[in-house]
């Protein structure tokens, strides 16, 4: 918590006032205020004035504060500060005479421990931050007397645990941060009595579990801050006193579900954040009426959206559910949010929507479906919207959009398509012409051809429908594409030519073209091979009858004639 002087505006004051009457050597003065900077700073200040309210010391060297330090002006001392110093150690008894103390402050310093009685004598104390230290327990019985504190800052130490009775003492407590120390456990009764705290900081800690019934007592609690530990679960009531909890944080732990109805009873509830948890669902039953404007529920593991889970955040503004594992959409997820005005779906692994999953939603502006697996959208999706401002849907799995779906595009002011593997052929007409009519709404020179290959990079909205239908399989099969259309980046295609043994053979040279085993005119027809390979046969065959009489007439009476070896024959 913020100490009632704010250190900087107590520089800026030093810094255009003069040095009014007595001031110690190496520090700065004005109105009973003493400020003492610098490393050059080794042993506490002597002859400090005894009408001094206020004493910031700041970045020196100092190594221990004694009883005698403060003894010349500690009736009058209202507020002491020691921050960013190498103290080491505060001896027993340098607080004894300091009983109109209302702030006391020690940050980033080296203080390990303190003694237990240091705090005795200061009953009027209302604010003690042990901030940054090095403390390693939190000792009950420097509260003890403090019962008019109520701001305890003991964020940054090394304290691992926190005595069962520790606060019991301190019930005036209205703020409480325990935030960024290796606390792994809390006792059901370590807030008991604490009814008037109004925020509770326990982030960064090492929590793995809150008992039921930790929080009943806290029914002052505005804030709740349980965020960046590791909590596995919730139990079901554990938040059912806290009617007037308006933040509650509970982001990077390891919840893997909510109960049902945990939080139900949380009408004041206007911040909440479950993002980076382990959450694999939802149930309808988890959110109940609530002043909710934003919902973060980024990186998780959501699966699937049921119908009305969220419906009792009517006042919801925007909506996060990026980067889950959502396949599944239910039409009514959604119902329910009237005031909703952002939804992000992005990066999960949705292949399609159904209708009426954005019905009733008519104050959305902004819709986010990038990075999914979508490869159709029901014409109907946008129907009842009159406005939107983006709806995002590149790298995606899209072939083309229904005529229907285009003509509700008309809405929004931007739509983004770019990296979708787009099929341009006669069904990406629809799509092509509402390009070209609403040039504005989409960034044409990214929307682009993936398939057939050779239109592969051009943009839809410049294609022309004899490119079209030259494209199209079952006009004119594998149209070589023109130097016109040739990208310069893209290499003059290779033809192949196959041959009736190509299916046998499945290697091919790198960078070839290949075919489905049709060819494409170049090739010898069938019928020609067979002629062709009949001749050949009859050649041979007549070469080697006229050997063999020729041999016959040189080697008459031969009786080894029929010995030959046949593998002698040239085929």
């Amino acid at each position: 918590m913020d100490l009632p002087i704010d250190l900087h505006i107590f520089l800026l004051l030093l810094a255009i006032s003069g040095v009014l009457g007595a001031c110690p050597d190496g520090c700065q003065c004005k109105n009973n205020k003493i400020l003492c900077h610098g490393r050059s700073i080794t042993e506490f200040p002597s002859s400090v004035p005894g009408s001094t309210t206020t004493f910031y010391i700041s970045n020196t060297n100092i190594t221990a504060l004694k009883p005698d330090d403060l003894a010349g002006f500690a009736e009058a001392l209202g507020i002491f500060v020691v921050k960013d110093t190498g103290i080491r150690e505060v001896f027993p008894g340098t607080f004894d005479l300091t009983h109109n103390l209302g702030a006391l402050g020690f940050t980033g310093t080296e203080l390990n421990d303190l003694p237990e009685a240091l705090f005795l004598n200061l009953v009027k104390l209302e604010s003690l931050t042990l901030s940054g230290n090095k403390l390693l327990v939190l000792r009950p019985a420097w509260l003890y007397s403090l019962a008019a504190l109520r701001t305890l800052d003991f964020s940054k130490n090394l304290v691992t645990s926190v005595p069962e009775k520790a606060f019991r003492s301190v019930t005036q407590l209205e703020h409480l941060t325990l935030a960024r120390n290796g606390i792994n456990q809390l006792s059901r009764d370590t807030f008991r009595g604490l009814s008037k705290i109004k925020s509770l900081r326990l982030n960064r800690n090492a929590l793995r579990a809150i008992p039921a019934g930790a929080f009943d007592d806290l029914v002052s609690l505005e804030e709740l801050s349980l965020q960046d530990n590791a909590i596995t679960h919730l139990p079901a009531n554990l938040f059912s006193q806290l009617q007037s909890l308006q933040k509650l944080y509970l982001s990077s732990n390891r919840l893997t579900s909510l109960p049902e109805g945990i939080l139900l009873n949380l009408p004041n509830l206007a911040q909440i954040s479950l993002y980076e948890n382990e959450l694999q669902s939802l149930s309808p039953g988890v959110f109940g009426p609530m002043a909710v404007r934003e919902l973060w529920l980024y990186d998780n593991r959501l699966t699937r959206l049921e119908e009305h889970t969220f419906s009792n955040l009517t006042q919801l503004r925007l909506l996060v559910l990026s980067r889950n594992q959502i396949s599944s959409v239910s039409p009514g997820a959604f119902s329910g949010l009237a005031e909703l005005g952002e939804v992000s779906l992005h990066t999960n692994l949705l292949t399609s929507l159904q209708e009426g999953t954005f019905q009733g939603l008519h104050k959305l502006v902004n819709i986010s479906l990038e990075h999914n697996y979508i490869h159709s959208l029901p014409a109907r999706l946008l129907q009842g919207h009159s406005h939107l401002g983006q709806l995002d849907l590149h790298n995606n799995s899209l072939l083309n959009l229904p005529s229907e779906l285009l003509s509700t595009l008309t809405v929004a002011n931007e739509v983004l398509l770019a990296e979708n593997p787009w099929k341009c052929d006669q069904d990406i007409v629809p799509l092509r012409d509402w390009l070209i009519r609403n040039p504005t709404k989409a960034n044409l020179s990214t929307v682009v051809c993936l398939t057939p290959s050779v239109l592969s990079g051009d943009s839809i909205a410049e294609l022309t429908d004899e490119e079209l239908t030259l494209s199209t399989p079952t006009a004119v099969p594998d149209i070589t594409p023109t130097e016109k259309r040739r990208k310069p980046h893209t290499p003059a295609p290779k033809r192949s030519t196959p041959s009736p043994a190509a299916e046998a053979t499945p290697t091919q040279e790198q960078g070839e073209d290949t075919s489905s085993g049709q060819g494409n005119g170049e090739g010898v027809s069938r019928n020609t091979q067979i002629i062709i390979i009949a001749v050949v046969c009859t050649a041979i065959i007549t070469s080697l009858i006229v050997c063999c009489v020729c041999w016959r007439r040189n080697n008459r009476g031969s009786r080894n004639l029929g010995r030959r070896n046949k593998n002698n024959s040239v085929i």
